[in-house]
């Protein structure tokens, strides 16, 4: 059985790759609480937002890489169902590609690991916890090459992910491990609105309010995201719903 202490705290979280891997059905909206937003909300961000790079725009990442990331954007927060699936798949071939390309670069396998680990949670089931340590195996990579590529991504997403998944025997899920690399990420990245969002959603799971507010309140004075138009947009509305989700409290 699963400790009762345990099964509150998955349930605090609401994170739906948790919800599948325990409960086993076969079905799984869309996106977790990180990702996933309202019908009403997404009917705000227009199309123009993932292509909306204007001109002179200054990237930050390679051609490919960028490309990469605007459609990841608008796979994970436009889309669902099987569409999503089979685009989340398209999306992994072309991460898979580029670090083929170069096999060495940090950023590469960081954005590899993202894409897995976000169809992972649409997946479900068995499926999403195979996906899942490929994930892990990837963002690995990536730190092991440069711990501080696109400011810490890979660290950041490994700590989210061992955040949401349940610990053992279900996963791999660790709090421990979770808290150091989140904590760790926005130490070094104090101005990423991804690292403290995380390390706040952490917080906040973890019934440390007024700590998660700070880190939120942080992350709402990132800078924006001009080459991730639509990635910054949906993101800043998971800190305003997170930040209200804690003023009810």
């Amino acid at each position: 059985m699963i400790d009762p202490n345990a099964r509150d705290k998955i349930n605090r979280r609401g994170t739906l790759l948790l919800a599948i891997l325990l409960a086993g059905s076969s079905t799984l909206p869309s996106l977790a609480f990180s990702q996933q937003l309202s019908d009403e909300t997404s009917k705000i961000v227009d199309s123009r937002d993932a292509q909306n790079d204007g001109p002179g725009l200054v990237l930050s990442v390679s051609p490919k890489l960028h490309a990469l990331q605007q459609r990841w954007a608008k796979v994970n927060y436009t889309l669902q169902g099987d569409e999503q699936l089979a685009a989340f798949e398209s999306l992994i071939s072309q991460a898979r590609a580029l670090t083929q390309e170069q096999p060495n670069n940090a950023g590469y396998w960081a954005w590899l690991g993202i894409c897995q680990s976000t169809s992972a949670a649409a997946i479900g089931g068995t499926g999403a916890l195979a996906l899942a340590k490929k994930a892990r195996k990837s963002l690995e990579k990536s730190i092991k090459l440069d711990d501080n590529a696109l400011d810490g991504a890979a660290m950041t997403t490994l700590g989210a992910l061992y955040h949401k998944l349940p610990g053992w025997p279900l996963s791999f899920g660790s709090d421990k491990k979770a808290k150091k690399l989140l904590a760790e990420s926005v130490e070094r990245h104090p101005t990423s609105i991804d690292a403290n969002f995380f390390f706040a959603e952490f917080l906040f799971d973890d019934n440390d309010n007024s700590a998660a507010r700070e880190y939120l309140l942080l992350a709402q004075q990132a800078p924006t995201r001009p080459e991730r138009p639509m990635a910054d947009k949906y993101r800043r509305i998971a800190v305003e719903t997170l930040l209200k989700e804690i003023d009810k409290k």
